[in-house]
């Protein structure tokens, strides 16, 4: 799937902190609010999290829901508060498309694992506002290399687009 939108395809694809592009697009700080906590059996979790995660059938797991805001709250987003306490962790992408937003518009979706030591420990599925994140695809996904204007009288870029 390709988004027409690059700062769409930037925001999916890269496998850092997602906080700090989402508040370059909105102009200003977010922060996280929890919108519920409790303990669930593994075979509870979302479709794709247990697959991502990969628990034993014994464990207990936490899914929390929260959210992004704009306003001021004391609460952090995951990332900070993990960087904050110098917390290392990989992050490994294991889907990026499309999902439905609460109101029925279709929206961009990435969903990755927190990783220490080759296991997932997290697993966190990130829903993008359609007005703020462009979830548009494009109709007719270009697969080989294409020239692509830099400016009108600059020289040639080449660049790959590929769907996954």
């Amino acid at each position: 799937m390709a988004f027409s939108s690059a700062a769409t395809r930037m925001l999916l694809s890269g496998d850092g902190m997602t906080t700090p592009l989402l508040q370059a697009l909105v102009h200003g700080p977010l922060r996280a609010r929890a919108d519920g906590v409790r303990t669930v059996g593994p075979a509870v979790l979302p479709p794709g999290i247990g697959e991502a995660l990969r628990p034993d059938i014994r464990d207990n797991c936490l899914l929390r829901r929260s959210r992004l805001l704009t306003v001021t709250d004391p609460s952090q987003p995951v990332g900070f508060a993990l960087a904050e306490a110098e917390v290392v962790l990989r992050r490994r992408i294991v889907h990026v498309g499309r999902a439905t937003w609460p109101d029925g518009t279709p929206c961009a979706v990435k969903t990755y694992t927190l990783d220490s030591d080759g296991r997932p420990l997290l697993c966190i599925r990130e829903l993008f506002n359609p007005f703020i994140v462009d979830a548009a695809v494009r109709v007719k996904e270009l697969t080989e290399m294409e020239p692509v204007r830099a400016a009108r009288s600059g020289p040639t870029v080449m660049s790959a687009l590929t769907g996954s």
